[in-house]
């Protein structure tokens, strides 16, 4: 895995705020719910909170996905509520990056991403993009912290990923 070495300075490509995102997308029903109706645990977001003022730090999270995308829709509307509720007490930066590709032509083992019509966040081996959307966890220093594949595992959520992250660095 070549993420470690990732750093928030080697996303180059233009992205958007969560306020930009809910303006160009917020009005889609599936998008609107799916942000409406989530509820992140309230514990687990106040352990986010207490780490990240113990350790005086903020959280930055870089979202890479595209609009087609059902593991997309589904979850970028939730962390932006999960972004929402944590900076109304401490810093966190959420950038969404949408345009990637699949190319329909990979072989097994191959890259899947557009080799043209993707950011080249897409193809950079450092980000080693493999599902969309992946969260990437940044400090306020722009180090990697750590990655969520498509979505939560199984039997988990958003925010307890985040924290697990988060905990794993202190």
């Amino acid at each position: 895995m070549k993420v470690p070495s990732l750093k928030w300075s080697d996303l180059t490509s233009p992205m958007i705020s969560l306020e930009d995102y809910k303006e160009k997308y917020g009005e889609k029903e599936v998008i609107r719910k799916n942000h409406e109706s989530y509820e992140p645990k309230k514990e687990i977001m106040d352990e986010i909170i207490k780490l990240l003022k113990t350790k005086g730090e903020s959280l930055r999270i870089a979202a890479l996905g595209a609009e087609w995308c059902k593991d997309c829709i589904l979850n970028v509307p939730r962390m932006i509520k999960i972004v929402e509720n944590l900076q109304h007490e401490v810093k966190v930066e959420l950038r969404i990056l949408y345009g990637i590709m699949v190319n329909a032509f990979h072989k097994k083992g191959e890259i899947p991403w557009h080799e043209k019509r993707s950011p080249p966040e897409a193809l950079d081996p450092k980000f080693d993009l493999q599902a969309i959307p992946t969260f990437y966890l940044f400090n306020s220093r722009g180090e990697f912290l750590g990655r969520i594949i498509e979505g939560p595992k199984e039997n988990s959520t958003l925010e307890e990923e985040i924290f697990a992250i988060l905990k794993d660095q202190a």
